[in-house]
């Protein structure tokens, strides 16, 4: 039976290598159907080896080193493994999605273990053949469908379609579902990727809203407006000759504004700095997250923000500023940040006017070491600007340090000052095809490079060298990625580019 299971839920491997009617109205809306009316996870695999997704899918793989002998090879060990010959055995089988699904909110939010598969086959008699194959042990029947057990999983047959689950009980509760009228449906699962791609390798859904409320630790972040105006997620993984897509929605009801969404709206993407190996990130207007995270922090902890807001009165009392004004509020323009993998980053945050964040700056500077250490990041020592250089430094003992000033109308922040004084001259340059205040851009072979060389010696790929490395990274192109917000939704896109 765990062949047969196995052979199911790999059967996008097995495609790529490879390259009868229920009762309800579709084959998804038949896998569906097992799991509860108010299900909190459903995901899709597409099974169609002879469709479009994995043809485009296989013309990916040959761009690789190698790629048609690691898929023959795959093949022939998942065939092995099995006792099942993929074409003869499985093939017929497939077609239709597969669906796995979660049967209450605690499998998700907790650690149940309540899972189940189903899928509706193509071929009735191709499956009975495959379960004869199998020899599954028969241990009774339930709403019509005939019960099968091995070790400690089961699963039933229903003419064309099977369901496996952990446990009998939780099978025949499952088939109930299914010959009821009270258990989930394809238009449910739909409304979660309203404008999302059709054609998907995979669908992913979640009920956002009400695993929130069956989880007692999410009350506190449900008084966040935004938060509690979630209902569900959906998100799609597809391919393309050219690469792979990965887009998601977040659905939002209820009565929002612009100031109640967590990044700010509007289809105006911010450009990002490229530097080779690194993760490029751009943010418009980046005073609106901030007061995202303090509305959120005042909702959720009133008391506490209350001491916050107090000490940041205190701090412009004893300063003559206004962080609020002077700090956060010249930061509506576009911010750009490098990560690299090694731990490197920099920020450099277009300013609305640069000889009043500077005034600023040169007040707040004085009590960062004492802010640092009370907020438990240990002693610090501040050295300012002096002969002509423009950052000033916190250093640890340790000797980590982060370097910060203004430049040409730009603040700076930096891990070090050689990258502060390059990222100071970058050009930010714009994402293809971003919309939103949230974009991302990367080099994505020389990051997978950067991080193997990192950690590559932790999963044995050391020996690989440079060469080697470089040999089968070389297919990877740009990650492009990008987000946008209104009252109605959260939606992103990412984008990995194969040559």
């Amino acid at each position: 039976m765990r062949r047969l299971a196995s052979a199911l839920l790999a059967a996008g491997l097995l495609a790529i290598a490879g390259c009868g009617g229920g009762d309800s109205g579709s084959p998804l809306d038949a896998a569906l159907a097992y799991l509860p009316k108010d299900a909190s996870f459903a995901m899709t695999f597409d099974t169609d080896v002879d469709g479009d997704q994995y043809d485009e899918l296989g013309e990916l793989l040959k761009k690789f080193p190698f790629g048609e002998q690691i898929r023959g090879n795959l093949l022939e060990g998942i065939e092995q493994s099995s006792g099942l010959d993929f074409n003869d055995d499985v093939k017929p089988v497939l077609g239709n999605p597969v669906v796995l699904g979660a049967t209450d909110p605690e499998a998700i939010t907790g650690d149940t273990g309540r899972f189940l598969i189903a899928m509706q086959a193509k071929d009735e008699g191709a499956l009975d053949d495959l379960i004869d194959k199998t020899k599954p042990k028969k241990v009774g029947e339930a709403s019509g469908a005939t019960l099968y057990r091995e070790d400690d999983t089961a699963f039933a047959v229903d003419g064309d379609r099977i369901v496996f689950a952990d446990d009998e009980a939780e099978v025949k509760r499952a088939l109930e579902r299914a010959d009821g009228d009270d258990h989930f449906d394809e238009d449910s699962f739909n409304r979660a990727f309203d404008g999302l791609t059709d054609s998907a390798l995979s669908r992913i859904y979640f009920d956002v809203e009400g695993l929130l409320k069956s989880d007692p630790g999410s009350a506190d972040a449900r008084r966040v407006r935004w938060i509690a105006a979630m209902r569900e997620l959906g998100a799609t993984v597809s391919a393309r000759k050219d690469g792979i897509d990965v887009e998601f929605r977040v659905r939002t009801e209820g009565d929002l504004s612009d100031a109640d969404l967590p990044i700010a709206s509007g289809d105006e993407a911010p450009p990002v700095v490229k530097r080779e190996g690194e993760i490029g990130i751009g943010i418009r207007d980046l005073a609106h997250i901030v007061r995202f995270g303090e509305n959120g922090a005042q909702a959720i902890d009133p008391a506490g923000f209350g001491d916050y807001e107090q000490a940041k009165r205190t701090i412009d009392k004893q300063l003559g500023v206004s962080l609020d004004d002077d700090l956060v509020g010249q930061l509506t323009g576009n911010v750009s940040a490098t990560v690299a993998a090694g731990g490197g980053f920099g920020v450099r945050a277009e300013l609305k006017d640069r000889r009043a964040f500077e005034r600023t700056l040169a007040k707040v500077a004085d009590v960062l070491p004492s802010f640092a250490e009370g907020a438990g990041f240990g002693r610090l020592r501040l050295s300012k600007p002096k002969g002509g250089r423009d950052f000033y430094e916190l250093t640890r003992a340790d000797g980590d340090r982060v370097v910060f000033g203004v430049v040409d109308d730009v603040l700076v922040v930096a891990s070090d000052r050689r990258r502060a004084a390059a990222l100071a001259r970058e050009d930010p340059a714009e994402v293809p095809g971003a919309k939103g205040s949230v974009a991302l851009s990367a080099d994505s072979e020389q990051l997978v490079n950067s991080l193997l060389r990192q950690y590559g010696a932790a999963f044995g790929l050391n020996d690989l060298g440079a060469f080697g490395t470089g040999l089968f990274t070389r297919p990877l192109g740009d990650l492009n990625g990008h987000m946008s917000a209104d009252p109605d939704e959260l939606r992103g896109k990412l984008t990995l580019a194969i040559d």
